[in-house]
């Protein structure tokens, strides 16, 4: 008895086609059984459940490779930067729903390149190429692989209100240093942006400017208090961000191109398209509009968390999470 079930339970293994392995179990059974009824029943029974095993664990190798080996446990790294929100807790709320692990790891943007270099991160969602992030680019572009790309062609750059009327380029902001105090205002030191900031002023010999650098979120206090009162204010502006919403603002125009235009792609290690290809084939195909993300910015100002928002956008667009699974 003990060798019918391991020969069975071997075949199970081996057999690509539940039908075929079904054919050898009776056959094997009527060849080395010729008993009552009753035995050939309680044998027969005991068989199926070994082909119910084999066969499931034999197709589900065939569709999905071996599973078992796949990477699970992932963890993506996030700026401070409320848009890239979006793709971090899109990613994490999709994979959970397939059965990862995903840990989300907030830190500034230059350590977070380093912790994808050094394979501490699986993924980091907002690497700008190739001018915003140019100086992390140099150093650490060889040690980690683009999976897919966000965003492209991002506008960015210098804004100022609507109501400055005579104030459309960024040549005109520099013979305008008296009407701004001599003020412009930039995010955190030693992001993208603010050493962009940096190379425009020396492009364009604003000697009459000093950049005031400081968080996202007490730059843009600077911008709803100017706007208020309608006063001068010249300060970081990039898209997607709901500042556009709030506020009536417009780009300067950038005659020498100190602002050029960058693709927003998801960084991954080495590894990963061989680990955890799930996670990969999504990270390939995941691509986002302005106007969603904005809108999910808005949302976050009205008091939804990313968290809630995410479980809300995979469950109405779950076509569009398919085509990113390659379901």
């Amino acid at each position: 008895m003990l060798g019918l079930f391991i020969v069975l339970l071997d075949f199970g293994v081996k057999f690509v086609s539940t039908k075929k392995f079904e054919r050898v179990v009776i056959i094997f059974i009527k060849k080395q059984f010729k008993a009552t009824s009753v035995k050939l029943l309680i044998v027969t029974g005991l068989a199926f459940m070994l082909l119910l095993v084999g066969c499931s664990d034999n197709d589900n190798n065939n569709v999905n490779g071996d599973a078992n080996s796949e990477q699970t446990a992932i963890k993506i790294g996030l700026d401070p930067y409320d848009y890239a929100t979006v793709p971090a807790y899109l990613s994490k709320e999709i994979l959970e729903q397939e059965g990862f692990e995903v840990d989300i790891t907030e830190a500034q943007v230059g350590i977070l390149y380093e912790a994808l270099a050094n394979k501490e991160i699986d993924a980091f969602i907002d690497v700008w190429r190739p001018n915003l992030h140019e100086s992390y680019l140099d150093k650490y572009d060889d040690q980690f692989e683009t999976a897919g790309t966000l965003f492209s062609d991002m506008p960015l750059g210098i804004a100022v209100p609507t109501y400055m009327e005579d104030i459309n380029t960024i040549e005109d902001l520099t013979d305008s240093a008296d009407l701004f105090d001599g003020e412009l205002y930039a995010i955190e030191p030693g992001s993208g942006m603010a050493q962009t900031t940096e190379k425009m002023v020396e492009t364009y010999d604003m000697t009459g400017f000093t950049i005031k650098n400081s968080t996202t979120a007490a730059m843009l206090s600077q911008v709803e208090q100017a706007t208020k009162n309608e006063e001068p204010i010249a300060f970081n502006a990039w898209r997607p961000h709901p500042m556009f919403v709030r506020y009536d603002i417009k780009f300067l125009e950038d005659p020498r191109q100190s602002w050029k235009l960058d693709d927003v792609e998801i960084g991954v290690t080495p590894e990963l398209k061989d680990d955890a290809p799930t996670a990969y084939t999504l990270f390939s195909n995941m691509s986002l509009s302005l106007d969603m993300v904005e809108k999910w910015l808005i949302s976050i100002d009205e008091g939804s968390t990313p968290e809630e928002l995410a479980a809300e956008w995979v469950e109405d667009n779950q076509d569009t999470v398919d085509q990113w699974l390659e379901k």
